[in-house]
This record gives structure tokens, C-alpha cells and sequence, in this order.
């Protein structure tokens, strides 16, 4: 599933941008970075009911800093409200 998310999010998106504050790896860190970026799951694994399938749209595209300021407390932030701490 994330693979197939990532795919996606490269279609709309070549440099693979973070969805919270625009960052890619491509961009800074040249062909090193090119194709690199992290998925978050909206709904965190351990609240999945059971039987409960990720879908490509449950998960956010994120670079590793807004990664971890999502999982940093509980419950997690939101991607939409990290995006807002950074406006």
C-alpha cells in the first residue's frame, strides 16, 4: 500500500514534497534524495479495528522532521494542524 501511495503522490508530484511543509529530498539533496519520502498513516496502526485495510488514501506523504512532530504526542497531530503551526 505505501508503495503504491508513494507512486501515486509522484504522479501529482515528481519531487515527492512533504503534504505538511513542502520540503523534498530531491530538491536538496540532488540525486541522493530523488524518489525518498515517508508515509504516515492518518490512523495510527494501533488504533486499526481489526480486519481494518490501508488504503493509498489513508496514508499523508511526509518528510522525516514532520513525521516525527506528527507521532511526537498523543493523540497525534494532524497533518492539517502541523501545516497550521507553520503558518
Amino acid at each position: 500500500v505505501v508503495r503504491i501511495a508513494k507512486e501515486r503522490y509522484r504522479e501529482r508530484d515528481p519531487l515527492l514534497r512533504c503534504e505538511v511543509c513542502t520540503f523534498s529530498f530531491a530538491e536538496r539533496y540532488g540525486p541522493k534524495g530523488i524518489g525518498y519520502i515517508e508515509a504516515h498513516h492518518v490512523l495510527p496502526v494501533s488504533e486499526m479495528p481489526p480486519g481494518h485495510r490501508t488504503k493509498p488514501e489513508d496514508l499523508v506523504m511526509v518528510c522525516a522532521n514532520c513525521h516525527v512532530m506528527l507521532h511526537l504526542r498523543r493523540p497525534w497531530l494532524q497533518h492539517d494542524e502541523l501545516i497550521a503551526l507553520l503558518q
